[in-house]
């Protein structure tokens, strides 16, 4: 009887213990959330309100220390549907977005992002020195994002109607960013759609974060000369000039 009595207690401390936690896990605050992301990452959430189940957040890009805050904040709503599941409007979003959580990791919907272009100053050099106007569109299809980079399409992105405050020449063209995981890496390909401007050049992102790129810049064979007069400034800006061209080269490649 006594055994009985104490397995009751220990039942009844450990179901209590349980109520206790889930009750600080549906009050926990949403700033809490800011301190889980890594330093090293380039997004973080600041001004968090609410709670982690149901709340809001400025988010702010670019590398730690010299961060950008991004108009507007994105909002979540965590329920249980068919297992955990978060949604997230934010006005730039073309969609309620909504991300799943399996044990496997995360399912992320298919959707679109819509901004402007002078959001990519945030990533630092060069792209704060063009100064980047524009608009922005980036798309991704439904895939399942753990411990391994997914194989296949990740995201699509565009910039329409490009232009620079180093330039009057407007606009500069269109260009197409792809990135598609290959061998747990995300190799990006850069190439212009149309325009005065030419940019092209491919680069990779590592597992850990790790970014490198080389690209070349040139003014297009058909420009007038003088458009390709007005596109001295920026080229001159993206690189180091070799004859017509400016090289672009961001991190460095690692060795095979």
């Amino acid at each position: 009887m006594k055994r009985r009595n104490v397995f009751s207690r220990t039942l009844a401390a450990l179901l209590l213990a349980l109520v206790a936690v889930l009750a600080a896990l549906i009050v926990m605050p949403a700033r809490w959330l800011a301190v889980a992301l890594p330093d090293a990452w380039p997004v973080a959430i600041v001004d968090a309100s609410g709670s982690i189940w149901k709340g809001s957040a400025l988010l702010a890009l670019g590398p730690h220390g010299a961060r950008t805050t991004l108009p507007d904040p994105i909002v979540w709503r965590a329920g249980w549907n068919n297992g955990a599941r978060v949604e997230l409007t934010h006005p730039w979003l073309e969609c309620r977005m909504t991300l799943r959580l399996h044990g496997s990791g995360i399912g992320v919907a298919p959707c679109g992002l819509r901004l402007p272009a002078d959001a990519l100053a945030t990533l630092g050099a060069p792209l704060n020195t063009l100064k980047p106007t524009g608009q922005l569109w980036l798309r991704w299809p439904g895939m399942q994002v753990g411990a391994t980079i997914p194989a296949g399409e990740l995201v699509s992105l565009n910039w329409q109607n490009a232009g620079s405050a180093l330039s009057q020449v407007r606009p500069l063209g269109h260009y197409r960013a792809n990135l598609k995981g290959m061998n747990n890496s995300i190799d990006v390909q850069l190439s212009t759609v149309e325009g005065p401007l030419i940019l092209q050049g491919s680069g990779a992102i590592a597992p850990n974060g790790a970014f490198h790129f080389s690209g070349v810049a040139r003014s297009s064979s058909s420009a007038s000369p003088q458009t390709i007069a007005g596109l001295q400034t920026i080229l001159s800006a993206i690189g180091r000039r070799s004859g017509d061209d400016a090289l672009l080269q961001i991190g460095k490649q690692p060795p095979r």
